[in-house]
């Protein structure tokens, strides 16, 4: 028998204002990435102050980023009648691939201006990133935001609330429970195999983050009530294999420098 869910989106109002469950949840899973986070960087020899200022560049990068993308992709017309509603977050509505490039832009320059190796920055990062995705996904399920097809597993759910984002009354594959435990899957991965990555190279747990990530949601994207773009794939997805080739190309660039140094000849001193 499929779940129903009946749950009013917004939590409660504060000063007249609705607060949504989808906002509360997402504090939460910003709150558990920076404590994450900051564990990390202490432990890899970064400041708190500097990765502090990180998480403030990587934060502001990945909201405007993720509510670009998702505007663009869905809300166009809205937007020109309402140019506000672009700004409306709070009811939901980011683009998570909008967010992971414009946060890993954000990196990229940060490093730069900081003259931090960017590898070792986004290593820090990659398993807070995927534990803070994966509770984040909790928020989505309860507002009905990327909602998957139609379902006959006895697992589907049913949204019943007027204000949900899904469409009402139809068992469906309950797509951001599947995305959750999936990047909760791989954070424990990263996490429990963190040390050893690090000892593969600067930049091996990044790019097992990015490789496992794509490949997550390369696959669910199949079970995303979304329209075909190319070959039979989804918008995501071929963004998801776009962030693949980055991955494997972290790694290449890995084994490369792994090679030349376990290959180097010390310089021996002549009698």
């Amino acid at each position: 028998m499929p779940l129903v869910i009946d749950i009013d989106p917004v939590a409660f109002t504060l000063l007249g204002f609705p607060v949504r469950w989808y906002s509360l949840v997402l504090i939460a899973a910003a709150a558990v990435a920076i404590w994450l986070t900051l564990r990390e960087g202490r432990r890899r020899g970064i400041g708190g102050e500097t990765v502090s200022d990180a998480i403030v560049w990587i934060a502001a990068a990945a909201l405007v980023g993720s509510r670009a993308l998702y505007v663009v992709q869905n809300e166009l017309g809205t937007i020109a009648d309402d140019p506000l509603h672009a700004l409306m977050i709070w009811q939901g509505g980011l683009s998570f691939y909008g967010g992971l490039v414009a946060a890993i832009g954000a990196l990229v320059i940060f490093s730069r201006r900081r003259g931090l190796p960017f590898l070792l920055v986004a290593d820090i990062a990659a398993p807070a990133a995927a534990l803070g995705q994966a509770i984040g996904h909790i928020g989505c399920l309860i507002t009905g935001d990327s909602f998957g097809t139609a379902a006959s597993v006895p697992w589907a759910v049913v949204y019943r609330n007027p204000a949900a984002m899904a469409p009402l009354g139809v068992p469906l594959h309950p797509t951001q429970a599947y995305e959750a435990l999936a990047l909760g899957a791989l954070f424990v991965v990263l996490w429990r195999g963190r040390r050893r990555l690090e000892a593969v190279g600067t930049g091996a747990l990044a790019a097992t983050y990015l490789l496992g990530l794509s490949g997550v949601r390369f696959g669910l994207f199949f079970l995303r009530d979304e329209p075909a773009v190319l070959l039979g794939l989804k918008t995501a997805q071929w963004i998801g294999l776009g962030i693949a080739a980055v991955g494997l190309a972290i790694l290449a660039a890995v084994a490369a420098r792994r090679t030349n140094t376990s290959g180097s000849i010390p310089e021996v001193g002549r009698p």
